[in-house]
């Protein structure tokens, strides 16, 4: 009888101290990093669209192809991107969109030309790759998926009328 409770004694002290390090360990699984390639979370959204293993593999070498190019000119920003994700949250929060939102963020951030230049060349790499992984997908997956084409540099302007 001693023997039976020495044992559940141990066992129990074993749970009380194996319970909050697990809790831990899953603490720490859930805030890794994202994945050091921008356009992973795209091939997931179109994995999840329902796309053919054809089509997931072109967009998986679209984003090879355009994740390094995306990640040079990003490096060009610096800590600008960290300082602007931060104003833009901060901005969200105040009730902020739009160009409101866009306009609060670059008082907040002011941007040195190589920086502004390295975000345009980056907008123009995401804009390119996005259009790219638009025309491998059908309509339904388009709007499954939630990708916007990225064509934004195509639209026509209205002409005023003489008055």
């Amino acid at each position: 009888m001693k023997n039976v409770l020495k044992t559940m004694t141990l066992l129990a002290l074993a749970l009380a101290i194996a319970a909050p390090v697990a809790a831990q360990e899953k603490k720490k699984k859930k805030g890794k990093k994202r994945p050091s390639n921008p356009l992973a979370a795209v091939v997931k959204k179109v994995k999840d669209a329902g796309a053919d293993a054809d089509t997931v593999n072109k967009v998986e070498a679209l984003a090879k192809e355009y994740g390094p190019k995306l990640a040079e000119a990003r490096k060009g920003l610096g800590d600008a991107g960290k300082k602007m994700n931060e104003a833009r949250k901060a901005a969200a929060a105040d009730g902020k969109k739009g160009k409101e939102l866009q306009e609060a963020v670059a008082a907040a951030v002011q941007l040195t030309d190589e920086q502004k230049a390295a975000q345009k060349s980056a907008q123009t790499l995401q804009r390119k790759f996005n259009t790219a992984v638009v025309a491998l997908l059908t309509p339904e997956q388009i709007k499954a998926a939630g990708i916007r084409g990225g064509g934004g540099g195509n639209k026509k302007k209205k002409k005023k009328k003489a008055e």
